[in-house]
C-alpha cells in the first residue's frame, strides 16, 4: 500500500529522470508513487486525469517551460497541488519568476541530493495543506464544517446561471432555531456547540445528495434544493414536505451529556428560477423575511415568502430608521398620567408615558414604535432617554409621592442596567425613593433568580417596583412570592368592560384579593367611567388611573392639575 507522496515528474532529460528517481527511492523507499512524462501536453493531461501530491517540473521543456505548466494548472485546472521547479540555471531572475508564477519551491539541479529533495517535497506539501486549510476556513464554518455565506452565494450564482435557460425552479430554506439563546445562556456555549453539530448531522440525514446545507452563523442554517421541477406548484409541494421532515427531525430530543434538549426551528422558504428573475441577495432576503413570518406565526413552523411580506419589512425598516433619527434628535415628549386613591382621590403617583412627536407625521403611537425599538435594540437608548427626562422633571413634582417608569425586559436584563440607572440618578441628583420601576411579566421570564438579585440591588438603592399588566401573560404566583414587588397593576383589558363581563370582573376581584393577601398595593388601569372607579373602591383596590381621572398630560400640566385639586 502506498502511504507516501504521489509524485509526477515532468522532465525531458533521461539522465535527470534517473537521478531524480534515485533520490526519491533513497528518501521514500517503496512508500511513494512515481510517474514521469517528458512534455507539457502530457503533463497537463496526467494532472487532469490523476491525483498527485506534488509536481516536480523541469524549468526547460522544449518550446515550453515549467512556468507555463504552473499557469495552466492554476488558471485552467484550478489545482491546489505544490509545484517544485528544477533548473540548471542558478540566477535570481529565474528564481523570482518561478515564485511569482506560484511555484512552491525552486531547486538548482547541481545542488540537489536526496535529503534536499525530500525536505523540499515535505515542506511544499505541508505548505499546501496549510493553504488548503485557510482556503477551507474562508468558505466553511469552523464549528460544523458546513459551507458559509460566501460559498453559499457562489453556489446560488451557479444555480441561477445554470437553470436560467430551462427555468427549473429551486428553493431555499432559511432555518433559525427557536429559543437557542436560552440553551446557550443557561447551559453554556459548549452545550450549544454540541447541539449545533447534532443539528448539522440531522439535516444531512434528511436531504438529498444533490442538496446542500450552509451555516450563516449563530443558529441560522440554509438548506438549498436545486432544480426541483419546472412546475412552481410542484416545487412548492416538494419543498413543504422537505421542510416538514426537517422540523420533525429537529424536534426529536437531543442528548448532550446528561441533558435531553428540546428545540424547534422556524423556516422561511422562497422559490426561484434563473438570473433573470432574481439575485442571490434577494433570495436570501426573501427567505429571511419568510422566516420571521414563521416566528410570528408561533415558531416551529414553515412559511413561504409572499411579496406582501416585503412591503411590511420595508415599512418596519423605514420606521426603525426614523426611530433611530428620532432618538438622536430627541423627538419625544414625556407625558404623565396621574394615579389617585380610590377612596379620597388624593394623588398617589403618576406613570410616565413616552410619545413620539414626528416632525412630519405627528404623534406616532407607542403601540407602533415600542415593538420596533424592542426588535432593533433601540429600546436601550430610548429607555435611557425616558429615564433621564423623568429625573429631570422630578424636582417639579414635590407633591407627588412617586413617579412610575416603564422598564422593558431587554433594558432590565442588560448587564449594565443597574450601573446606568445609578449613573443617571447621580447626574440629575435624583432620589430613587420617588421613583417606581414598572416591569411586565415578560421581563421576569428569562431568569427569575437573576431578576430577584437585580431587583434586590435596586430595592436597596431605594426604588419600589410595580408588576404591570398582571393577568395578561403567564401570571405565575412564583413571581409574587420570590420577587420584591410593591405594587400590582390590573391590566386595562379587565377594567374596560368590567360591568358587562362577569369573567373580567371576577379576575379583577381575584387580583385585588391576591394583592391584599400579599400586602401589595393594587392599581386599576384603564378607569374610564365612574362605574369603573366605584368597582375598584367596592372591591378594595388602592388606586386607579385612566381617562376618567386624567388623560396623560405634560409635566407642566400635571403640576397645574395637582394644584387645582389641592385648591379645591
Amino acid at each position: 500500500m502506498i502511504s507516501g507522496p504521489r509524485i509526477l515528474l515532468v522532465e525531458d532529460d533521461e539522465d535527470d529522470v534517473f537521478l531524480t528517481k534515485a533520490y526519491l527511492d533513497e528518501s521514500f523507499g517503496k512508500s511513494y508513487s512515481f510517474e514521469h512524462v517528458s512534455n507539457l501536453p502530457d503533463a497537463l493531461r496526467r494532472a487532469k486525469e490523476s491525483a498527485y501530491d506534488v509536481f516536480l517540473v523541469d524549468y526547460r521543456l522544449g518550446s515550453h517551460n515549467g512556468i507555463d505548466f504552473i499557469q495552466h494548472i492554476n488558471r485552467d485546472l484550478k489545482l491546489m497541488v505544490p509545484v517544485i521547479l528544477l533548473t540548471g540555471q542558478n540566477n535570481r531572475e529565474t528564481d523570482i519568476s518561478a515564485m511569482e508564477a506560484g511555484a512552491t519551491d525552486y531547486l538548482v539541479k547541481q545542488n540537489i541530493d536526496a535529503r534536499a529533495l525530500e525536505r523540499s517535497i515535505r515542506y511544499s506539501m505541508k505548505q499546501k495543506q496549510a493553504e488548503e486549510h485557510i482556503q477551507f476556513l474562508a468558505y466553511h464554518d469552523a464549528l460544523t464544517g458546513l459551507p458559509n455565506r460566501t460559498l453559499l452565494f457562489d453556489r446560488l450564482k451557479t444555480i441561477l446561471a445554470r437553470f436560467a435557460r430551462n427555468k427549473h425552479y429551486s428553493s431555499l430554506l432559511f432555518l433559525d432555531l427557536d429559543n437557542f439563546k436560552n440553551i446557550n445562556d443557561s447551559l453554556g456555549h459548549s452545550v450549544g456547540d454540541a447541539l449545533l453539530i447534532e443539528i448539522t448531522r440531522r439535516l444531512n440525514e434528511v436531504i438529498r445528495e444533490e442538496d446542500s446545507i450552509s451555516r450563516l452563523g449563530g443558529d441560522e442554517f440554509i438548506v438549498l434544493f436545486p432544480e426541483i421541477s419546472r412546475n412552481k406548484e410542484e416545487t412548492a409541494v416538494k419543498t413543504q414536505k422537505a421542510a416538514e421532515r426537517i422540523i420533525h427531525s429537529i424536534n426529536q430530543p437531543i442528548i448532550v451529556g446528561s441533558e435531553a434538549l428540546h428545540i424547534g426551528t422556524s423556516i422561511g422558504i422562497t422559490l426561484f428560477a434563473g438570473l433573470d428573475t432574481t439575485s442571490p441577495e434577494n433570495i436570501l432576503r426573501h427567505a429571511d423575511t419568510a422566516m420571521y413570518a414563521a416566528k410570528s406565526a408561533g415558531k416551529n413552523t414553515a412559511r413561504f415568502f409572499q411579496h406582501e411580506m416585503e412591503n411590511t419589512v420595508k415599512s418596519k425598516l423605514t420606521l426603525e430608521n426614523e426611530l433611530r433619527k428620532a432618538i438622536s434628535e430627541n423627538q419625544f415628549e414625556i407625558l404623565y398620567q396621574p394615579q389617585v386613591c380610590v377612596n379620597s382621590e388624593k394623588i398617589l403617583g403618576a406613570e410616565a408615558l413616552v410619545r413620539w412627536m414626528h416632525p412630519e407625521k405627528g404623534m406616532i403611537s407607542p403601540v407602533l414604535f415600542i415593538p420596533s425599538a424592542e426588535q432593533s435594540g433601540l429600546i436601550h437608548p430610548l429607555g435611557e432617554l425616558v429615564f433621564r427626562a423623568v429625573c429631570n422633571d422630578l424636582p417639579n413634582f414635590s407633591d407627588i409621592p412617586r413617579i412610575s417608569v416603564n422598564i422593558s425586559a431587554k433594558q432590565f436584563h442588560a448587564l449594565d442596567f443597574v450601573e446606568k440607572i445609578d449613573g443617571i440618578l447621580k447626574e440629575y441628583d435624583a432620589s430613587p425613593e420617588y421613583l417606581e420601576l414598572e416591569l411586565t411579566e415578560s421581563a421576569l421570564l428569562a431568569d427569575i433568580d437573576d431578576t430577584a438579585l437585580k431587583m434586590k440591588e435596586l430595592k436597596d438603592m431605594g426604588f419600589t417596583f410595580a408588576l404591570d399588566d398582571f393577568g395578561t401573560g403567564y401570571s405565575s404566583l412564583t413571581y409574587l412570592k420570590k420577587l420584591p414587588f410593591d405594587v400590582l397593576k390590573i391590566d386595562r383589558s379587565f377594567i374596560t368592560d368590567i360591568i358587562e363581563n362577569r369573567e373580567n370582573a371576577g379576575i379583577a376581584t381575584a387580583v385585588i384579593a391576591l394583592g391584599k393577601a400579599l400586602h401589595l398595593s393594587v392599581v386599576g388601569e384603564g378607569v374610564e367611567t365612574a362605574h369603573h372607579l366605584q368597582f375598584l373602591k367596592d372591591e378594595g383596590a388602592n388606586s386607579a388611573q385612566g381617562y376618567y381621572i386624567s388623560r396623560p398630560i405634560s409635566a407642566t400640566d400635571l403640576v397645574t392639575w395637582i394644584n387645582q385639586r389641592i385648591a379645591c
